[in-house]
């Protein structure tokens, strides 16, 4: 596992992640099988050669990230159900606690103690401004420096109550372009929020590491319903996936769903033959069973359109 010096190197430099020297990508993949057996790829319909795989028996390494600032009940209720399912890891399991309000802070280097997990979840502050928009790409850039310096299987799980009104970008009154008598900005304020998750979801895409979002309070009125569906698009460009909970009920099952998902998850690493185009899909063939995976990928600053 990465030590506390190369991982606090990472964080502090925004971890741009060098790449590897043989071009491929990661997949998390999910399967009712036991094995993989005979795995296949493909890159745009072309044979590919799957590098490795790793099993959910592997090393794992789960970026915890908290973006909570309202309601106390609902966010004692996430911390509670992280803290029972952190318990539930093995111990080749490890967990770093980060947090995103004023951008993205190290709470707990990556760790196999159980108890300094559940104490940095629990005493983490509540306060402050809803910070996940900001803290994605560094967030996302951090897990895949990592993921391809140690080869262990990653994946980002973001705790947040997030409100699009609370964030210190103000996203509910975009200023209108006065050189454009077209700009209807003022009057469809959610297309600003849908144009920031939409740039954000393509820039995820560049990178490998799933993101698990439990959004612990949901809001029903037209902004937040645009900045949820964003949080939807964000994390299904990374093969993860983002669940709203609407009422306290949901709080715990829902935490409980995501860490399921991350501690089952296969990784596998297929070689991107030369020449692909920036934009590309990945198709994966076994024996037995359907495979649940992400198959849309981007190339970050290389290959043709």
């Amino acid at each position: 596992m990465i030590s506390r010096r190369e991982w606090l190197a990472m964080a502090a430099v925004g971890a741009a992640p060098n790449p590897p020297a043989i071009p491929q990508r990661r997949l998390a993949v999910w399967t009712a099988s036991e094995k993989l057996g005979g795995l296949t790829a493909t890159v745009d319909g072309k044979a590919a050669k799957v590098l490795r795989t790793k099993s959910p028996n592997d090393d794992l390494l789960v970026l915890l990230v908290l973006d909570v600032t309202g309601d106390l009940t609902l966010v004692d209720a996430a911390r509670q159900a992280a803290v029972a399912e952190v318990e539930k890891l093995p111990g080749s399991n490890w967990v770093g606690v980060l947090r995103a309000q004023d951008g993205l802070r190290v709470m707990l280097d990556p760790t196999a103690d159980r108890a300094a997990t559940s104490n940095a979840v629990l005493q983490a502050p509540v306060s402050g401004r809803a910070g996940l928009l900001e803290c994605v790409e560094p967030a996302a850039r951090l897990a895949n420096s990592i993921m391809r310096k140690t080869q262990v299987r990653a994946a980002i799980l973001y705790l947040t109550d997030s409100d699009i009104s609370n964030y210190r970008e103000d996203y509910t009154n975009p200023v209108i372009n006065m050189s454009d008598s077209r700009d209807l900005s003022r009057r469809m304020a959610d297309d600003l929020v849908r144009d920031k998750t939409s740039k954000l979801a393509a820039m995820l895409a560049e990178t490998d590491v799933p993101a698990f979002i439990v959004q612990i309070s949901f809001l029903r009125d037209r902004l937040n319903e645009a900045y949820q569906t964003g949080l939807k698009q964000m994390a299904e460009a990374t093969g993860g996936m983002a669940l709203l909970c609407r009422n306290l009920g949901d709080v715990a099952t829902s935490v409980s769903q995501a860490f399921e998902k991350i501690r089952t998850m296969w990784a596998v690493d297929v070689q991107i033959p030369a020449g692909t185009a920036k934009n590309f899909t990945v198709q994966l063939g076994s024996g037995p069973g359907d495979l649940q995976y992400r198959s849309r990928f981007i190339q970050a600053g290389r290959g043709k359109e």
